[in-house]
Protein backbone atom coordinates (compact mmCIF):
# COMPACT_ATOMS: atom_id res chain seq x y z
CA UNK A 1 0.00 0.00 0.00
CA UNK A 2 1.33 3.05 -1.30
CA UNK A 3 1.54 6.52 1.35
CA UNK A 4 -1.24 8.17 0.16
CA UNK A 5 -3.47 4.68 -0.03
CA UNK A 6 -2.01 4.65 3.91
CA UNK A 7 -3.43 8.07 4.37
CA UNK A 8 -6.55 7.10 2.96
CA UNK A 9 -7.19 4.05 5.34
CA UNK A 10 -5.90 6.12 8.48
CA UNK A 11 -8.35 8.66 7.96
CA UNK A 12 -11.55 5.85 7.51
CA UNK A 13 -9.92 3.74 10.43
CA UNK A 14 -12.43 3.67 13.35
CA UNK A 15 -10.30 5.26 16.02
CA UNK A 16 -9.93 5.40 19.69
CA UNK A 17 -8.92 7.72 21.89
CA UNK A 18 -7.42 7.46 25.46
CA UNK A 19 -5.35 9.71 26.13
CA UNK A 20 -6.83 13.54 26.32
CA UNK A 21 -7.13 16.37 28.69
CA UNK A 22 -10.41 18.22 28.39
CA UNK A 23 -8.52 21.48 29.02
CA UNK A 24 -6.28 20.82 26.70
CA UNK A 25 -8.40 20.97 23.57
CA UNK A 26 -9.55 24.46 24.01
CA UNK A 27 -9.36 26.05 20.42
CA UNK A 28 -7.26 28.85 20.03
CA UNK A 29 -10.26 31.03 18.97
CA UNK A 30 -12.13 30.11 22.15
CA UNK A 31 -9.35 30.28 24.39
CA UNK A 32 -9.11 34.14 22.89
CA UNK A 33 -12.16 34.91 23.61
CA UNK A 34 -12.19 33.53 26.80
CA UNK A 35 -9.17 35.36 28.10
CA UNK A 36 -10.31 38.51 26.09
CA UNK A 37 -13.79 38.29 28.51
CA UNK A 38 -11.34 37.81 31.65
CA UNK A 39 -9.42 40.68 31.04
CA UNK A 40 -6.19 38.69 31.89
CA UNK A 41 -2.61 40.45 32.05
CA UNK A 42 -2.00 38.70 28.35
CA UNK A 43 -5.06 39.28 26.17
CA UNK A 44 -3.98 37.81 22.64
CA UNK A 45 -5.03 39.74 19.51
CA UNK A 46 -5.64 36.37 17.10
CA UNK A 47 -5.45 32.60 16.78
CA UNK A 48 -1.62 32.82 16.22
CA UNK A 49 -0.72 34.82 19.56
CA UNK A 50 -2.42 32.13 21.07
CA UNK A 51 -0.46 29.46 19.32
CA UNK A 52 2.51 31.13 20.18
CA UNK A 53 2.21 31.55 24.14
CA UNK A 54 2.14 27.82 23.43
CA UNK A 55 5.84 27.48 22.78
CA UNK A 56 7.58 26.22 26.07
CA UNK A 57 11.40 24.47 26.07
CA UNK A 58 10.37 22.15 29.26
CA UNK A 59 6.76 20.58 31.41
CA UNK A 60 7.49 23.47 33.96
CA UNK A 61 6.67 25.77 30.97
CA UNK A 62 4.44 24.08 29.70
CA UNK A 63 2.31 24.12 33.05
CA UNK A 64 2.28 27.62 33.48
CA UNK A 65 0.85 27.97 29.93
CA UNK A 66 -1.69 25.33 30.35
CA UNK A 67 -2.43 26.99 33.59
CA UNK A 68 -3.06 30.38 31.98
CA UNK A 69 -5.48 29.50 29.59
CA UNK A 70 -7.52 27.03 30.92
CA UNK A 71 -7.61 29.33 34.18
CA UNK A 72 -10.53 31.34 31.96
CA UNK A 73 -12.73 28.34 32.24
CA UNK A 74 -15.01 30.10 34.57
CA UNK A 75 -18.29 28.81 33.96
CA UNK A 76 -20.38 26.07 33.21
CA UNK A 77 -20.82 27.05 29.55
CA UNK A 78 -17.44 27.55 29.02
CA UNK A 79 -16.86 23.96 29.90
CA UNK A 80 -20.14 23.34 27.94
CA UNK A 81 -18.65 24.80 24.64
CA UNK A 82 -15.12 23.22 24.92
CA UNK A 83 -16.68 19.66 25.34
CA UNK A 84 -18.63 20.11 22.59
CA UNK A 85 -15.67 21.05 20.01
CA UNK A 86 -13.52 18.64 21.66
CA UNK A 87 -16.29 15.58 20.45
CA UNK A 88 -16.29 17.57 16.75
CA UNK A 89 -13.02 17.78 16.52
CA UNK A 90 -13.04 13.77 17.58
CA UNK A 91 -15.40 12.72 15.10
CA UNK A 92 -14.04 14.68 12.06
CA UNK A 93 -11.52 11.83 12.78
CA UNK A 94 -13.95 9.15 13.27
CA UNK A 95 -12.75 8.44 16.20
CA UNK A 96 -16.13 6.42 17.53
CA UNK A 97 -14.88 5.69 21.40
CA UNK A 98 -13.09 8.81 23.52
CA UNK A 99 -12.33 8.23 27.63
CA UNK A 100 -11.17 12.16 27.62
CA UNK A 101 -10.08 13.48 31.45
CA UNK A 102 -11.07 16.55 32.96
CA UNK A 103 -9.57 17.80 36.12
CA UNK A 104 -12.70 18.32 38.44
CA UNK A 105 -10.96 19.37 41.53
CA UNK A 106 -10.08 22.97 39.24
CA UNK A 107 -13.53 23.65 38.82
CA UNK A 108 -14.99 22.63 42.20
CA UNK A 109 -12.43 25.02 43.74
CA UNK A 110 -14.67 27.69 41.41
CA UNK A 111 -17.34 27.00 43.54
CA UNK A 112 -19.44 24.80 41.52
CA UNK A 113 -20.59 21.32 42.59
CA UNK A 114 -19.16 18.29 41.39
CA UNK A 115 -22.61 17.24 40.80
CA UNK A 116 -23.03 20.42 38.61
CA UNK A 117 -19.59 19.95 36.15
CA UNK A 118 -20.08 16.35 35.85
CA UNK A 119 -23.75 16.71 34.72
CA UNK A 120 -22.96 19.48 32.34
CA UNK A 121 -20.48 17.49 30.86
CA UNK A 122 -22.39 14.47 30.47
CA UNK A 123 -25.83 16.44 28.68
CA UNK A 124 -23.67 17.65 26.44
CA UNK A 125 -22.27 14.23 25.07
CA UNK A 126 -25.83 12.92 25.42
CA UNK A 127 -26.71 16.15 23.17
CA UNK A 128 -24.03 15.51 20.69
CA UNK A 129 -24.64 11.44 20.84
CA UNK A 130 -27.99 12.28 19.39
CA UNK A 131 -26.58 13.47 16.25
CA UNK A 132 -23.06 11.61 16.14
CA UNK A 133 -21.89 8.08 16.53
CA UNK A 134 -19.15 8.23 18.83
CA UNK A 135 -19.30 6.68 22.77
CA UNK A 136 -17.47 8.84 25.25
CA UNK A 137 -16.17 7.48 28.98
CA UNK A 138 -15.18 10.18 31.14
CA UNK A 139 -11.84 9.44 33.39
CA UNK A 140 -11.83 12.17 36.70
CA UNK A 141 -8.57 13.54 36.69
CA UNK A 142 -6.27 14.05 39.91
CA UNK A 143 -3.72 16.84 39.71
CA UNK A 144 -0.45 16.10 42.19
CA UNK A 145 -0.16 19.62 42.47
CA UNK A 146 -3.33 19.18 44.45
CA UNK A 147 -1.85 16.67 46.78
CA UNK A 148 -3.20 14.17 48.24
CA UNK A 149 -5.85 15.41 51.22
CA UNK A 150 -7.74 17.13 48.14
CA UNK A 151 -7.11 13.89 46.14
CA UNK A 152 -8.84 11.50 48.52
CA UNK A 153 -11.32 14.01 49.27
CA UNK A 154 -12.51 14.32 45.49
CA UNK A 155 -12.27 10.33 45.11
CA UNK A 156 -14.67 10.11 48.05
CA UNK A 157 -17.51 12.54 46.89
CA UNK A 158 -16.99 10.39 43.01
CA UNK A 159 -17.83 7.23 44.61
CA UNK A 160 -20.44 8.79 46.55
CA UNK A 161 -21.86 10.09 43.25
CA UNK A 162 -21.77 6.53 41.48
CA UNK A 163 -22.13 8.84 38.26
CA UNK A 164 -22.59 6.28 35.50
CA UNK A 165 -20.52 8.63 32.81
CA UNK A 166 -17.06 8.71 35.16
CA UNK A 167 -15.22 5.25 34.33
CA UNK A 168 -12.76 6.14 35.81
CA UNK A 169 -9.86 8.01 37.79
CA UNK A 170 -6.33 9.57 36.68
CA UNK A 171 -3.29 10.85 38.06
CA UNK A 172 -1.63 13.61 36.28
CA UNK A 173 1.43 16.78 36.84
CA UNK A 174 4.79 16.56 37.62
CA UNK A 175 5.97 12.90 38.72
CA UNK A 176 9.69 14.47 40.00
CA UNK A 177 7.71 17.02 42.61
CA UNK A 178 4.83 14.58 43.56
CA UNK A 179 5.96 10.92 43.65
CA UNK A 180 3.03 8.24 43.50
CA UNK A 181 3.55 7.49 46.87
CA UNK A 182 2.21 10.51 47.95
CA UNK A 183 -1.10 9.21 46.43
CA UNK A 184 -1.86 5.75 47.86
CA UNK A 185 -4.82 6.16 49.55
CA UNK A 186 -6.64 7.48 46.81
CA UNK A 187 -5.95 4.90 44.40
CA UNK A 188 -6.72 2.20 47.16
CA UNK A 189 -10.13 3.43 47.31
CA UNK A 190 -10.21 3.66 43.17
CA UNK A 191 -9.09 0.39 43.33
CA UNK A 192 -11.65 -1.35 45.58
CA UNK A 193 -14.29 0.49 43.86
CA UNK A 194 -16.13 -0.30 40.10
CA UNK A 195 -13.82 2.37 38.38
CA UNK A 196 -10.83 1.51 36.74
CA UNK A 197 -7.61 3.35 37.34
CA UNK A 198 -4.86 4.72 35.42
CA UNK A 199 -1.46 6.91 35.58
CA UNK A 200 0.88 9.53 34.04
CA UNK A 201 4.34 7.84 34.57
CA UNK A 202 7.42 7.57 33.12
CA UNK A 203 7.41 10.77 31.17
CA UNK A 204 9.20 13.65 33.58
CA UNK A 205 10.70 10.27 35.50
CA UNK A 206 12.37 6.89 34.18
CA UNK A 207 11.28 3.56 34.86
CA UNK A 208 11.39 3.78 38.40
CA UNK A 209 8.11 5.95 38.54
CA UNK A 210 6.09 3.38 36.12
CA UNK A 211 7.09 0.48 38.47
CA UNK A 212 5.57 2.54 41.68
CA UNK A 213 2.45 3.53 39.55
CA UNK A 214 2.11 -0.23 38.93
CA UNK A 215 2.85 -1.55 42.70
CA UNK A 216 2.18 1.27 45.03
CA UNK A 217 -1.21 2.91 43.02
CA UNK A 218 -1.91 -0.40 41.33
CA UNK A 219 -2.51 1.29 37.67
CA UNK A 220 -4.53 -0.52 35.36
CA UNK A 221 -2.94 1.87 32.70
CA UNK A 222 -0.07 3.73 32.34
CA UNK A 223 0.12 7.14 30.45
CA UNK A 224 2.88 8.11 28.51
CA UNK A 225 5.34 5.20 29.89
CA UNK A 226 7.54 6.34 27.46
CA UNK A 227 10.61 6.27 29.77
CA UNK A 228 9.50 2.54 30.79
CA UNK A 229 12.03 1.53 27.58
CA UNK A 230 15.31 2.92 29.77
CA UNK A 231 14.46 -0.31 32.12
CA UNK A 232 14.26 -4.17 29.71
CA UNK A 233 12.63 -6.08 33.06
CA UNK A 234 10.05 -3.45 32.66
CA UNK A 235 9.34 -3.92 29.34
CA UNK A 236 9.20 -7.16 29.42
CA UNK A 237 6.99 -7.05 32.36
CA UNK A 238 4.66 -4.41 30.25
CA UNK A 239 4.10 -7.46 27.55
CA UNK A 240 3.65 -10.11 29.96
CA UNK A 241 1.04 -9.06 31.79
CA UNK A 242 -0.53 -6.98 28.50
CA UNK A 243 -0.38 -3.41 30.23
CA UNK A 244 -1.39 -0.81 28.33
CA UNK A 245 0.45 2.52 27.63
CA UNK A 246 -0.86 5.49 26.26
CA UNK A 247 1.44 6.93 24.13
CA UNK A 248 1.57 10.37 22.74
CA UNK A 249 4.29 11.22 19.88
CA UNK A 250 3.74 14.61 19.58
CA UNK A 251 3.79 15.75 23.22
CA UNK A 252 6.62 13.70 23.74
CA UNK A 253 8.72 15.48 21.49
CA UNK A 254 7.57 18.49 22.17
CA UNK A 255 8.01 18.34 25.80
CA UNK A 256 11.45 17.06 24.92
CA UNK A 257 10.71 13.21 26.90
CA UNK A 258 12.97 12.23 23.66
CA UNK A 259 15.08 14.02 21.22
CA UNK A 260 13.06 13.91 18.05
CA UNK A 261 10.44 11.62 16.42
CA UNK A 262 12.56 8.92 15.43
CA UNK A 263 13.97 8.36 18.91
CA UNK A 264 10.69 7.92 20.26
CA UNK A 265 10.52 4.42 21.74
CA UNK A 266 6.99 3.29 20.52
CA UNK A 267 8.03 1.59 17.52
CA UNK A 268 10.65 -0.32 19.59
CA UNK A 269 7.20 -1.04 22.09
CA UNK A 270 5.09 -1.96 19.41
CA UNK A 271 7.69 -4.15 18.13
CA UNK A 272 8.34 -6.07 21.55
CA UNK A 273 4.63 -6.41 21.75
CA UNK A 274 3.86 -3.67 24.77
CA UNK A 275 -0.03 -3.15 24.31
CA UNK A 276 0.67 0.47 22.94
CA UNK A 277 -2.02 3.09 21.73
CA UNK A 278 -1.83 6.51 19.81
CA UNK A 279 -3.19 9.27 21.50
CA UNK A 280 -2.87 13.16 21.50
CA UNK A 281 -2.51 14.00 24.98
CA UNK A 282 -3.45 17.73 24.65
CA UNK A 283 -4.27 18.36 20.79
CA UNK A 284 -4.70 22.46 20.48
CA UNK A 285 -1.49 22.57 22.61
CA UNK A 286 0.81 20.42 21.02
CA UNK A 287 -1.32 21.14 17.47
CA UNK A 288 -1.78 17.68 16.48
CA UNK A 289 -4.69 15.32 16.07
CA UNK A 290 -5.37 11.36 16.12
CA UNK A 291 -5.06 11.43 12.21
CA UNK A 292 -1.88 13.15 12.42
CA UNK A 293 -0.33 10.57 15.27
CA UNK A 294 -0.94 7.69 13.36
CA UNK A 295 0.60 9.26 10.23
CA UNK A 296 3.47 10.19 12.30
CA UNK A 297 3.58 6.48 13.58
CA UNK A 298 3.21 4.63 9.99
CA UNK A 299 5.84 6.72 8.48
CA UNK A 300 8.46 7.18 11.31
CA UNK A 301 8.18 3.16 12.59
CA UNK A 302 7.87 1.78 8.93
CA UNK A 303 3.94 0.51 10.07
CA UNK A 304 1.65 -1.11 7.39
CA UNK A 305 -2.32 -1.05 7.51
CA UNK A 306 -1.75 -4.93 9.43
CA UNK A 307 0.12 -2.64 12.35
CA UNK A 308 -2.72 0.07 12.52
CA UNK A 309 -5.21 -2.40 12.54
CA UNK A 310 -3.67 -3.72 16.08
CA UNK A 311 -2.98 -0.54 16.98
CA UNK A 312 -6.74 0.67 16.70
CA UNK A 313 -7.48 -2.73 18.44
CA UNK A 314 -5.37 -2.08 21.19
CA UNK A 315 -6.88 1.15 21.90
CA UNK A 316 -10.65 -1.11 22.41
CA UNK A 317 -8.83 -3.80 24.06
CA UNK A 318 -6.87 -0.97 26.63
CA UNK A 319 -10.26 0.94 27.25
CA UNK A 320 -12.54 0.93 30.18
CA UNK A 321 -15.33 0.26 27.84
CA UNK A 322 -17.41 -2.41 28.76
CA UNK A 323 -17.54 -5.44 26.89
CA UNK A 324 -20.71 -5.14 25.19
CA UNK A 325 -18.95 -1.78 23.76
CA UNK A 326 -16.26 -2.92 23.18
CA UNK A 327 -17.95 -5.58 20.77
CA UNK A 328 -19.55 -3.07 19.26
CA UNK A 329 -16.76 -1.04 17.92
CA UNK A 330 -14.64 -4.10 16.84
CA UNK A 331 -17.26 -5.41 14.95
CA UNK A 332 -16.98 -1.24 13.37
CA UNK A 333 -13.54 -1.42 13.33
CA UNK A 334 -13.44 -5.41 11.45
CA UNK A 335 -15.78 -4.17 9.09
CA UNK A 336 -14.26 -0.61 8.01
CA UNK A 337 -10.80 -1.96 7.78
CA UNK A 338 -12.07 -4.78 5.07
CA UNK A 339 -13.85 -2.50 3.35
CA UNK A 340 -11.01 -0.23 3.07
CA UNK A 341 -8.64 -3.03 2.51
CA UNK A 342 -11.08 -4.20 -0.75
CA UNK A 343 -11.49 -0.61 -2.11
CA UNK A 344 -7.34 -0.29 -2.40
CA UNK A 345 -7.21 -3.84 -3.70
CA UNK A 346 -4.85 -4.69 -0.87
CA UNK A 347 -4.41 -7.80 0.89
CA UNK A 348 -2.58 -7.28 3.80
CA UNK A 349 -3.88 -10.06 6.35
CA UNK A 350 -6.53 -12.67 6.14
CA UNK A 351 -10.06 -12.67 7.82
CA UNK A 352 -8.65 -14.88 10.24
CA UNK A 353 -5.91 -12.56 11.34
CA UNK A 354 -8.16 -9.49 11.53
CA UNK A 355 -10.55 -11.93 14.31
CA UNK A 356 -7.32 -12.84 16.59
CA UNK A 357 -7.39 -10.52 19.47
CA UNK A 358 -3.96 -12.03 20.36
CA UNK A 359 -1.74 -11.66 17.34
CA UNK A 360 0.27 -8.70 17.69
CA UNK A 361 2.00 -8.15 14.13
Amino acid sequence: MDQESLIKFIKKLPKVELHLHLEGAIRPKTAMAMMRRNRRSFMPESEQDVKTYYRFNNLSEFVLAMRSVTDNITTLEDLRQITNELLANLTEQNVRYVEFDCALQKYINLGFSLKDVVDTIYDTVLAYQGEHDIKVGLVANLLRAHGPGLAIELVEKILAMDHPFVVGVGLSGDETKYPQKLFVKPFKLVNSSRLHSTVHAGEAKGADSVWSALFDLGAERIDHGTRSIEDPRLVDYLVKHRIPLTQCITSNVRLRVVDGRQAHPFGEFYKRGVKVTLNTDDPQVFETSLNNEYIIAAQKFSLDASDLYTIARNGIDASFADDETKSLLTTTLDSQVKTSLEESGSVIFSDAQINDPTVQR
